[in-house]
């Protein structure tokens, strides 16, 4: 099986912002212009939201108006931890888990991200997480990290 993709980002703002601005702000650091079902069309998504407890859904609305359902939090722990299932446009049976880990680092957070549970994908699973471990360095490491070091300007 695929092995996870792990990603690790040291960002400047304290461990209560930086998961604020994961869960409560998706929708202003989400690249939707190029990391969303709308962007597959050439359009941009008009939100991406999460609701920030457990069993709270992850969506984003489409440039037309349309729902989609992208996952759902599995374990909400406000300031250390989240587990997400992820499942974009594909049924819950295929979800993989996102986990993502925030811990003190001197004065700002070391924010880890763990995307694995990669079997659920059957054949495509490679594929899959190789897409992925390139996708998360866009969405991750460059968009989030910019949005925490915005925010401790």
């Amino acid at each position: 099986m695929p092995e996870p993709v792990i990603k690790t980002i040291d960002v400047p703002c304290d461990q209560t912002t930086a998961f604020r601005i994961f869960t409560h702000n998706m929708d202003a650091w989400w690249p939707k212009d190029r990391h969303s079902i709308s962007a597959k069309t050439g359009d941009t998504a008009r939100s991406v939201s999460m609701e920030p407890r457990s069993g709270g859904a992850v969506t984003e609305i489409g440039h037309d108006g349309t729902h989609h359902h992208w996952g759902s939090v599995r374990e909400y722990e406000p300031y250390s931890r989240l587990s997400l299932l992820w499942h974009i446009n594909l049924p819950v049976e295929q979800a993989t888990l996102v986990d993502i880990a925030f811990e003190p680092q001197g004065a700002g957070t070391r924010v880890t991200l763990r995307h694995h549970g990669w079997e659920a994908m059957g054949e495509a699973a490679q594929t899959m997480r190789d897409g992925y471990d390139g996708g998360w360095v866009g969405v991750f490491e460059t968009a989030f990290a910019g949005a925490c070091r915005a925010e401790a300007a």
